[in-house]
């Protein structure tokens, strides 16, 4: 993409061409809030004057990934029309504006649409660790699930083919969609992710070889979101009722039970993978199989061949993106390429050897005693520790023998992460936040970071 002054002034120049109503077409300073991985996301607003009345527009902008995603293909416009299409139902979603598939315009192609007010679970830290998610109620974390898993529902509850969803890839028949998930899935491990072909995954190849074995034929078919989840859902505030559902990316026609399956799976990583609890009010996977059959009047069938399907789609995109980090100079754990919570996961469902170290569970931190350092870089910048003894912290000057966790940002950066600025996912995938040590651990450790980083 290009840098945001081109950026900005490309994009006056093309709303002005999508709105000739408008005279003085102007947009504020794009911002990036850094949600998500595979794709870039940019806020701003269109400003213009209509009849003499000056108005004002707040837009995302979500453009295709730079370079080499998490992806093979990345259909940008698929997404736009997916969103297009379900508008007019009951699914909430944003209202979208224009599509350009031409990436001359800011480098990439890239899609509009309006910008709703409200809150997202967050993905790095976890959000059972700290958050909206974290400072919810019990009853309100209900709430946001339950609010999900209805929307959810619906989507499965579409005439997918009436709407016109056939773009997304239409099965042959009811088992040949299973067959087209396991085959695209199969050259993502085999032909995307792997650098040549002698280098092993042994959990991930062991799942693929089970999941090949015990193909099954599901009863329907339905519009899958495809990354079905609470991190992809946006909730008002402070009610925590469902304002979108977002990130149609990974969208397809399949057995709707891929989303279900999908939908606890991937909390389990922000919980197990991070070696947290889950918080009060999170339902168990029981609770969410039984409201859906309630919601659908399905009864749910092949789940265990599911949650292996979601654990495997999911191990897939863990090593892309770990990979890209790799290649981008960013560190990370030696073997987490292979020792990860989807091949932990894995293991765990079909049996299989372990793929290394568990991460140890923290629950309570007046029950932990740990060492999180800190370097802190450019001007202002100093070495020191955070000593938390269960759950009294003191700060210490220098460098500690044997950290927990080690933390390396610019102050300037740090503290645009602690006023909100910087969004610290954005941060951490770019190398200007380089974490080491166990993140369950800093997750629990947040509040006492923050205020002796004040």
């Amino acid at each position: 993409m290009k840098d945001m002054t081109e950026v900005k002034s490309s994009l006056e120049t093309w709303i002005a061409a999508k709105m000739p109503q408008a005279e003085r077409v102007s947009i504020t300073e794009p911002e990036k809030p850094g949600m998500g991985l595979s794709s870039e996301t940019i806020l701003f607003d269109i400003e213009w004057t209509e009849s003499g009345e000056q108005k004002s527009r707040p837009v995302v902008l979500r453009a295709a990934p730079q370079g080499e995603g998490v992806f093979p293909e990345y259909e940008l416009g698929h997404q736009f029309r997916i969103m297009q299409l379900l508008k007019d139902t009951n699914i909430p979603v944003a209202n979208m504006l224009w599509l350009e598939e031409d990436p001359s315009v800011i480098g990439a192609p890239f899609f509009l649409m309006d910008r709703l007010t409200g809150e997202v679970p967050q993905d790095y830290p976890s959000y059972h660790g700290s958050g909206m998610y974290f400072e919810a109620t019990p009853s309100q974390r209900t709430k946001m699930w339950m609010g999900t898993l209805e929307c959810t529902a619906k989507i499965h509850k579409l005439d997918w083919k009436g709407m016109g969803f056939s773009f997304l890839g239409e099965p042959k028949n009811n088992a040949d969609a299973v067959d087209r998930q396991i085959a695209y899935w199969d050259n993502y491990l085999n032909n995307w992710i792997k650098d040549d072909p002698s280098e092993s995954h042994p959990t991930m190849e062991a799942a693929l070889d089970w999941l090949k074995k015990n193909r099954y034929e599901p009863e329907r078919l339905t519009l899958c979101w495809g990354d079905a989840r609470i991190g992809n859902t946006l909730y008002s505030i402070p009610d925590k009722d469902v304002l979108a559902v977002m990130d149609w990316e990974m969208a397809f026609i399949g057995d709707p039970i891929a989303d279900l399956a999908w939908f606890f799976t991937l909390d389990k990583q922000h919980s197990k993978g991070y070696g947290l609890p889950r918080l009060e009010g999170t339902p168990e996977d029981e609770e969410i199989v039984a409201r859906y059959e309630e919601l659908t009047g399905w009864k749910v069938k092949n789940l265990l061949y599911n949650e292996v399907l979601a654990a495997f789609r999911y191990g897939g995109t863990v090593i892309a993106v770990l990979k890209k980090f790799i290649k981008q100079g960013i560190p990370i754990e030696e073997d987490m390429i292979y020792n990860n919570f989807p091949t932990q996961h894995l293991s765990d469902l079909l049996g299989l050897p372990s793929p290394g170290e568990k991460k140890q569970e923290y629950t309570d931190v007046n029950e932990v005693t740990a060492i999180v350092q800190f370097h802190f870089t450019g001007p202002g910048g100093s070495d020191w520790y955070l000593l938390c003894d269960k759950g009294k912290g003191s700060k210490h000057d220098g460098a500690a023998e044997n950290p927990n966790c080690i933390i390396k940002v610019s102050v300037e950066d740090w503290n645009a992460i602690q006023t909100g600025e910087l969004n610290r996912l954005e941060a951490w995938s770019t190398g200007r936040l380089i974490t080491d040590g166990d993140l369950g651990l800093m997750a629990l450790l947040e509040d006492m970071m923050n205020e002796f980083t004040k």
